[in-house]
């Protein structure tokens, strides 16, 4: 399982690594991509990127509560490393 969540007064935050390479590691490792351990190709880490990118641009419909000036996308491309 890629994240593990923890009620906290602010809600449901993923708890684990912060780096967006860490996770899409860990993502092509839980589908049987890569062995755990293995570096990411670049061909990988773009379509991870990508992918990321198009998650956001559902989540731009979206504004975020507690800062009003940005969406749900922006914190996702932000939090992934997808800009």
């Amino acid at each position: 399982m890629l994240y593990t969540y923890v009620n906290e007064d602010e809600g449901r935050d993923p708890i684990g690594p912060s780096s967006p390479l860490e996770l899409f590691s860990r993502a092509a490792v839980e589908v049987g991509l890569i062995r755990a351990g293995d570096p990411l190709d670049q061909n990988l880490v773009d379509y991870a990127k990508l992918v990321v990118r198009m998650c956001a641009a559902i989540g731009d419909n979206y504004l975020q509560p507690e800062s009003p000036e940005e969406t749900v996308g922006d914190r996702i491309r932000a939090d992934l490393g997808a800009s």
